[in-house]
């Protein structure tokens, strides 16, 4: 049976943060980024989301007990009560409503953003879709891939690098009067393009969901520039895999539109729609390095399967063991209660009974628990109903 608590949250997002944290030492160097390759980073990232959706513990689960400093440090979050105007709240409460009030702050500048964004293209781009140069090679392209022609082609003044953006209907954006081969200009389209044909746009805006919710996790802001960068590098692989002459050109593109981006990097139109907007591509980042990198260099077999055994059995132990081990506050009451320097006994505690057998728990008249079971409690210490009618002693 699945059980659902606080702790297998809290070790859910232990593990995805352990687990994105190695990802981030993996990007720190460029020979692991290599021999690992994008594809075995990728699935790290599936892990590290699928244990933060699946947050539950399993029959073989093993409960292992904080240490006491600990466990009395959850215990205060989770236990002790304040009152406010006749009602009762747990500190938790406190930082649950700090929680969500983040969540939907964050929610609104996403949707703010996203919007100022396309009101920025709609009001500066210059339509260029019936174009007849960017018209033919998009045709090309989607004739090749089976898909419709749904792009509209923006030229943007003072643009220094080529994006995309939306989800359902695609802007293709380029610098104004692009100066740019024929050749050029088909791997800056079919780079893009593929960006829309794989959903990489909505697996960006999958991932930011994440980092909204748990804004206060500074390791989904990290998953979010690791997705980005290797958004990159697999359209790199998927461009440049058909042959050595392919990968050539294409890097040749990829360095002659970054020395472009370098040439207008005075003006700030581009970052501002970079910053803006939450739905963009970005074919060109600091990481362009790494993607060069990634597309040029070639360790040797043996090197690169050494090193994906080593990080796929850490990944995998790190992953499979926060199922097996689930770290877990010690929350014996008496402990609990101890700690609190609040110790039940006849004269200080009290219990109330609902009408479904559980237990209202109350210690110097303040309200600590509801339980089920009165084992473990002191004996003589008074029963009463939501009535205030006193029913028996316990």
């Amino acid at each position: 049976m699945l059980n659902f608590s606080f702790s297998t949250v809290l070790m859910a997002l232990l593990t995805s943060s352990i687990l994105i944290s190695l990802i981030a030492i993996v990007f720190l160097h460029n020979s692991t980024l290599v021999c690992t390759g994008y594809k075995l980073l990728c699935v790290f990232v599936g892990l590290a989301l699928i244990r933060l959706i699946v947050p539950f513990e399993f029959p073989f689960t093993t409960n292992v007990p904080l240490p006491p400093v600990l466990s009395k440090a959850v215990a205060l979050i989770r236990k002790p009560q304040i009152q406010i105007l006749n009602m009762t709240f747990f500190v938790w409460n406190f930082f649950e409503i700090i929680w969500f009030i983040g969540i939907v702050f964050n929610l609104i500048r996403y949707i703010r953003q996203y919007y100022r964004a396309k009101d920025f293209i709609l009001k500066y781009g210059h339509d260029r879709t019936e174009d007849i140069r960017y018209k033919t090679i998009l045709d090309t392209i989607c004739s090749q891939h089976k898909r419709k022609n749904d792009f509209r082609v923006m030229e943007l003044p003072s643009m220094s690098i080529p994006i995309i953006y939306g989800l359902k209907n695609p802007y293709i954006i380029l610098p104004l009067n692009l100066s740019i081969s024929e050749d050029r200009l088909y791997y800056v389209l079919y780079h893009e393009a593929m960006h829309h044909f794989h959903h990489d746009l909505l697996i960006k805006c999958f991932i930011r969901f994440f980092s909204i919710v748990y804004w206060w996790n500074p390791a989904f802001a990290i998953l979010y520039k690791q997705t980005n960068t290797l958004l990159e590098m697999h359209i790199d692989d998927l461009i440049s895999h058909k042959g050595t002459d392919i990968t050539d050109t294409y890097a040749e593109c990829l360095l002659y539109m970054k020395k472009n981006a370098i040439r207008y990097s005075s003006q700030n139109i581009s970052d501002f729609l970079k910053k803006e907007s939450c739905f963009l591509v970005h074919s060109q980042d600091k990481d362009f390095k790494r993607r060069i990198i990634i597309l040029l260099q070639d360790f040797s077999r043996s090197k690169r399967i050494l090193t994906n055994v080593i990080l796929a059995f850490v990944m995998a132990g790190v992953y499979f063991a926060s199922y097996f081990f689930i770290l877990e506050a010690n929350y014996h009451r008496t402990q609990i209660v101890e700690e609190a320097l609040f110790v039940p006994n006849v004269n200080n505690t009290y219990f109330i009974q609902d009408d479904d057998s559980h237990y209202e728990v109350y210690i110097n008249g303040i309200y600590f628990d509801t339980v089920d079971s009165l084992e473990g409690y002191s004996n003589g210490i008074k029963i009463y109903n939501k009535k205030g009618e006193l029913i028996h002693e316990n």
